[in-house]
């Protein structure tokens, strides 16, 4: 009869040998063997395609992969222009205007689309803004738009286009969370926890779906670190990290499709940012300060940068 330790040993004998001649093994197997799914005619949504990352995602998909390119915005002016690009190129795409803070814009949007264009394969919750302030000076606002648009929209984003997906499924769901949502930094409270919560609702969102049996529809959580958007320039951001540098819209938007059609679960880009995730389950706060006053560009008295305001970020 096997007692209470007996039973805990042999189940966690049993787990590691099925990671070590299982798990591991064809993970192995699919890093290897890992190539790009084919997209060609596959309906494609993509929220804050207006301009940044979202406008030149779009470009990529449609134009060198063959996608049909649906983009929801606020910005409808940029989104229509993002579609002009695309068409005149001999690429297939459309816009809509959407709220990604209002659940009913994203329900009357996602009909539309089904209606007019047919079953949607990928959806690209793109929409954020980016806000810097100090914890002192961060007002209610500012923090209510980050949650609203950044969180929230991507929830709803989800909500309208996920049942067709369960129903067949199949599909893939991409969120845009960030290195930020990784690490916290000064100036970063209203964004910094978003990005966190990005990537807590696509982590809930995987297992979810994994328990319903709808292994089927893909989960893939992009983890970028600023790229020269044009937001980004035309506020005078700059890197805060020595070792990090800018990239440029069109080599992180091609990273990151790289990961969306190889069906990633979680993508950092570039990758080796990765190193952020990783030591900050090793080391302790002290070292961890070190390590980040070490690399880090950080006056030697706090003072508010000329990008530390309220800025919409559609990326």
């Amino acid at each position: 009869m096997y007692n209470k330790w007996s039973f805990k040993i042999l189940s966690t004998i049993g787990v590691i040998v099925h990671l070590i001649l299982i798990d591991i093994p064809k993970d192995i197997i699919r890093w290897i063997t890992l190539s790009e799914k084919k997209v060609k005619g596959q309906l494609v949504v993509i929220t804050g395609g207006a301009s940044g990352l979202g406008k030149c995602i779009a470009q990529i998909l449609s134009l060198e992969k063959g996608a049909q390119i649906v983009i929801l915005d606020i910005n409808i002016q940029g989104a229509e222009e993002t579609v002009t690009s695309i068409v005149e190129k001999g690429g297939q795409a459309s816009a809509y205007y959407c709220d990604v803070r209002f659940e009913d814009d994203l329900k009357i949007a996602a009909e539309k689309i089904r209606e007019e264009h047919g079953s949607v394969d990928i959806v690209v919750c793109n929409a954020a803004v980016l806000s810097f302030a100090l914890f002192k000076e961060l007002t209610v606002e500012q923090l209510r738009q980050s949650l609203e648009v950044n969180v929230l929209g991507t929830i709803n984003t989800i909500r309208a286009f996920l049942k067709p997906m369960e129903e067949k499924n199949s599909g893939q769901i991409v969120a845009v969370s960030s290195i930020a949502g990784f690490s916290g930094e000064t100036f970063g409270l209203a964004y910094c926890p978003t990005k966190f919560a990005v990537r807590a609702v696509m982590e809930c969102l995987q297992v979810e779906l994994r328990d319903r049996g709808l292994e089927g529809i893909v989960c893939t959580t992009l983890c970028p670190y600023f790229a020269r958007t044009p937001m980004v320039l035309n506020v005078g951001m700059r890197p805060t990290c020595l070792w990090f540098p800018f990239m440029s819209v069109e080599s992180c938007s091609r990273r990151m499709i790289d990961a969306i059609l190889k069906d990633k679960c979680i993508a950092f880009i570039p990758n080796y940012v990765s190193l952020v995730a990783m030591v900050k389950g090793v080391l302790n706060c002290a070292a961890m300060q070190l390590l980040f006053d070490a690399m880090s560009l950080n006056d030697d008295n706090i003072s508010r940068p000329a990008w530390a305001e309220l800025q919409p970020a559609i990326r």
